[in-house]
């Protein structure tokens, strides 16, 4: 439906002196619609209601309306009135069409689109149970009083923080208060909180290398200086010099990003010793922690002895769907109250509705059984995608003996540069990430991220095979076929 403007919607500026009712008129009305406040098609207010509205003579309305329609930018139409035209005369402007163009390259399109193989950052949002959803969502609603509508606590709500600690308890091996919980509305916005919280400029920010680049701009933003830390097999390689001296220290330790190793026990317990040393911060993302296939789970750090300098970051956009925009942070006792202050500041508190939905879902179990059987699907979709590797591209592509997470990375052979690849498989409609997309001052790694949780067992197969044709398409295969 159309939707036709009040005199609200039509705000003009003051008059200025020396200018005639009928010179502002035109003016204000006419730049409207040349920056484009007032959209093509727009019916605008009739002369009356406009007249009255701005206290002028209802002929000095119609008159400038008259004016702009000789000119093109109105049009009238009986039993519609006056509306902004389809083409106004700026439209056949270069200069216009010239600063539109370059606008548009400044500011890309969104666009959805269903994810392709092998894009690695999405979950099996198919799965996801809406009418479970839905039913808790509809509950929340029918519970909301006039209060909840008009305030919430910047913590968050307590009942989703009481879940989240209970979950935390059961599932991560360490016991919280939910007082020490701060909802936040993801990994990112945690981060920012943290590094605006912490950081003061020129602090020494240590990140691991390949990483999460998004944590390396947000702390650069703050005024930090980023320090790259090498990841081998065993996690993060701690410094050796007694002299680096740190900030804070961020890591992914249950399932390093991208490349998927967990941080061995010593590594954690040394972290743990060299920041408290430093009387600094550990960030521990607790990235894909729920996704493990095998073996016993592994605790976080902030459940390690001396662990009062961990803050834990989580978040369900991962786990659940990402457009649900709800994280959490467990921070320090004595960090809570900044942080808090902090939150107030920026953006007061978040939204209640999703809080109270997702309190529920936690809280009754559906969150437990959700995760154990798509946990399942992503060990079956790993396996599909191994067996094919193996089976299409053994000698292209190795991969390492991991069964966790939501994407993987493949190694490829010396002779397949990443690069090419990536700009090839295009073509073939592949969605492929070099792992250079997430390397900070390293440049040794020639591979791909692979993403498998949210395809079938028919587009895993399928996108190994244009993979195949992708790397034949560049002549750089050594792969062989397995007998």
């Amino acid at each position: 439906m159309q939707h036709n403007p009040t005199p609200v919607d039509l705000v003009l500026a003051p008059r200025p002196s020396g200018s005639t009712l009928t010179q502002w008129l035109y003016s204000e009305i006419r730049r409207a619609i040349v920056e484009g406040r007032l959209r093509r098609g727009t019916a605008l207010p009739p002369s009356r209601v406009l007249a009255e509205h701005y206290t002028i003579s209802r002929r000095i309305v119609v008159n400038v309306f008259e004016q702009l329609q000789d000119e093109g930018y109105l049009e009238a139409r009986v039993g519609s009135g006056t509306r902004i035209s389809r083409h106004i005369p700026e439209d056949f402007l270069a200069s216009v069409e010239l600063a539109r163009t370059s606008l548009a390259a400044r500011s890309p399109v969104f666009t959805r689109r269903p994810a392709r193989p092998f894009y690695p950052v999405q979950p099996l949002v198919s799965e996801f149970p809406i009418d479970v959803w839905s039913r808790l969502e509809a509950r929340s609603l029918r519970r909301l009083s006039t209060l909840d509508l008009a305030s919430a606590d910047p913590a968050g709500e307590v009942e989703l923080r009481t879940a989240i600690a209970d979950y935390l308890s059961g599932s991560r091996g360490f016991t919280c208060s939910p007082d020490h919980v701060v909802i936040t509305t993801g990994t990112n916005n945690s981060l920012d909180l943290l590094a605006r919280l912490l950081i003061r400029p020129r602090d020494r920010f240590f990140m691991e290398d390949p990483g999460y680049k998004d944590a390396a701009e947000i702390f650069e933003r703050a005024g930090a200086k980023v320090i790259p830390l090498a990841v081998d097999e065993f996690g993060v390689q701690l410094p050796t010099d007694a002299s680096s001296r740190p900030r804070a220290v961020y890591v992914t330790p249950a399932h390093q990003f991208p490349l998927g190793v967990a941080l061995r026990l010593d590594r954690r317990i040394e972290l743990l010793r060299w920041t408290r040393a430093a009387d600094a911060f550990v960030l521990e993302d607790d990235y894909d922690s729920e996704f493990r296939f095998s073996g016993k789970p592994i605790p976080a750090i902030k459940g390690l002895a001396g662990a009062q300098n961990v803050f834990l970051l989580g978040t369900f956009n991962k786990a659940l769907y990402p457009t649900l925009r709800v994280g959490y942070v467990v921070a320090p006792e004595q960090w809570v109250d900044p942080l808090l202050r902090l939150r107030r500041l920026l953006e007061r508190y978040p939204a209640v509705l999703p809080q109270r939905t997702l309190a529920m879902f936690l809280a009754e179990g559906h969150y437990v059984r959700y995760l154990r059987r798509v946990r399942r699907l992503y060990s079956e979709r790993l396996e599909i995608l191994r067996e094919s590797i193996a089976e299409r591209l053994r000698g292209a592509i190795s991969i390492p003996e991991i069964e966790a997470g939501l994407s993987i990375p493949g190694f490829l052979a010396p002779s397949i540069p990443a690069a090419q690849l990536v700009a090839s498989a295009e073509q073939y409609k592949l969605d492929l990430w070099p792992l250079t997309k997430c390397e900070l001052s390293r440049s040794d790694l020639n591979g791909l991220l692979l993403g498998f949780a949210p395809f079938s067992e028919k587009e895993l197969r399928a996108g190994v095979v244009a993979l195949a044709r992708a790397i034949d398409a560049i002549g750089k295969s050594p792969r062989r076929r397995a007998v």
